[in-house]
């Protein structure tokens, strides 16, 4: 079956008026509904079965009722899952393994990290057995599952804090701040003080351990960090007023001088400059496992990971942080800027595949005719229309998507050929028909 679906934005506070509407219409996959949306933010749409905000099914008689995509996937586990239907692996329940996601930062999201599987199930647990309710500020997993992501940009670029950068490279700009302090007879002593002894410390990082000591004295407010925050946020903000975008290191300039404008003050400023700053082009794509620290800047892209809510967020934000629970599950290993590239499938059709069971992504691209594209995923399968119209031909039935337009496919269709000009993302299950389900314990 080719379900229709609607979703409505979600209005969190650093989200772009208008953007997601703008991008899908208001009559496909987007809808307002009868709320009054002028000027209110829309920052993600949630397309998929996660109960937070659950697809809506635009004829329930299609779906014996159910108004809701996980109402329908509770309701009939073996028809809209097929071999799903028992769980992804050992000890989840019936439940769609991804979630879909068209992402729009006009601010700054939080420094958070995801936990992994096994620490999910136990924080979970562990929560639970507190009586913390789930709808409490102060909860940090809202759900037994981890959430591994992947972020492709829309936007010319989309610009992203991403896992802990080489030390070399952090002692290269923390040092270029720390100059550019010095050299301004403006700043207050205890700032260049600061930035200078903050410098040296970099300088001198050689294990995770020794990272693990500079982001706790941070996230902890120690001794001397308002000053430095303080003295990284004005260097940021006289770079980027100055314009200097040709000189080294502008670009981490220009990202620290927009968190420093919407979290004055934050530690995460400071913190921010040991991170991979990165820009993503329209179409690249990075893709963060359990414990990368990052952070989205702006931007407008498709993002989809495991069915999660869990995030232990480090900073940048007014919502609740655990900084002892987050640092458990932080990995201070320094990676390189997490690219992922698509793997040609066909002409026009494109994968992004991490090794995770839980998701990938098929992207299939306008070509100058109509071609015929086959769309080759295993297990149910979500699809989004950016651009143009097609006819969805499936192993039982037919139908049509438009742009701005989304559809559930249950596992019986197929693969699915895709017959017309489209901008269109798929995404479904990590596996192979190959693979076994379920794949593997939580630990």
């Amino acid at each position: 079956m080719f379900l229709p679906l609607k979703n409505a934005p979600r209005d969190y506070a650093w989200g772009a008026p208008g953007s997601i509407s703008q991008l899908l219409g208001t009559t496909g996959a987007c809808t307002l509904d009868d709320a009054d949306w002028d000027g209110v933010p829309q920052a993600e749409l949630w397309l998929g079965a996660h109960p937070g905000a659950p697809s809506r099914i635009v004829d329930p008689e299609l779906a014996g009722g159910a108004t809701t995509l996980d109402a329908w996937i509770a309701q009939e586990p073996v028809a809209t899952l097929g071999r799903y239907a028992m769980g992804l692996r050992e000890g989840d329940g019936p439940g769609l393994p991804y979630l879909l996601k068209v992402l729009s930062a006009a601010a700054p999201l939080s420094l958070q990290v995801h936990p992994t599987l096994a620490d999910a199930r136990r924080g979970f647990d562990r929560e639970n057995s507190s009586g913390i309710p789930l709808s409490a500020p102060e909860r940090n997993y809202k759900d037994p599952l981890h959430k591994p992501e992947m972020l492709l940009a829309l936007s010319e670029t989309m610009d992203a804090l991403a896992g802990f950068r080489d030390f070399g490279e952090v002692a290269a700009v923390v040092g270029d701040f720390a100059q550019r302090a010095d050299a301004d007879q403006e700043q207050p002593g205890a700032g260049r003080a600061a930035l200078a002894d903050f410098s040296a410390r970099v300088r001198s990082l050689a294990t995770g351990e020794d990272l693990r000591g500079l982001v706790t004295w941070l996230l902890e407010g120690g001794e001397a960090v308002d000053e430095l925050v303080a003295a990284v946020s004005r260097v940021a903000l006289a770079g980027d007023e100055a314009g200097d975008q040709a000189e080294r290191f502008a670009r981490e300039r220009g990202i620290i001088a927009t968190l420093a404008r919407v979290y004055a003050g934050d530690p995460g400023i400071a913190l921010a400059l040991l991170l991979n700053h990165i820009t993503i082009r329209r179409g690249e794509a990075i893709f963060l496992p359990a414990g990368n620290m990052h952070a989205y800047v702006r931007g407008l892209g498709i993002e989809i990971m495991a069915a999660s809510d869990n995030v232990l967020r480090g900073g940048l934000t007014p919502k609740h942080i655990d900084i002892p629970e987050l640092l458990a599950r932080l990995d201070f290993a320094p990676v390189p800027p997490p690219y992922i590239a698509a793997t040609r499938i066909q002409d026009g059709v494109e994968e992004y595949r991490p090794e995770i069971p839980d998701f990938r992504l098929v992207r299939v691209v306008p070509s100058p005719v109509d071609t015929v594209k086959t769309i080759h995923l295993d297990g149910p399968t979500m699809l989004l229309c950016l651009e143009g119209e097609a006819r969805l031909e499936g192993a039982k039935t037919t139908a049509s998507i438009s742009a701005g337009e989304s559809v559930f496919v249950t596992p019986d269709e197929l693969p699915v050929r895709v017959i017309g000009s489209v901008d269109l993302f798929a995404a479904g299950p990590g596996l192979d028909r190959r693979d076994t389900v379920p794949m593997r314990h939580a630990d």
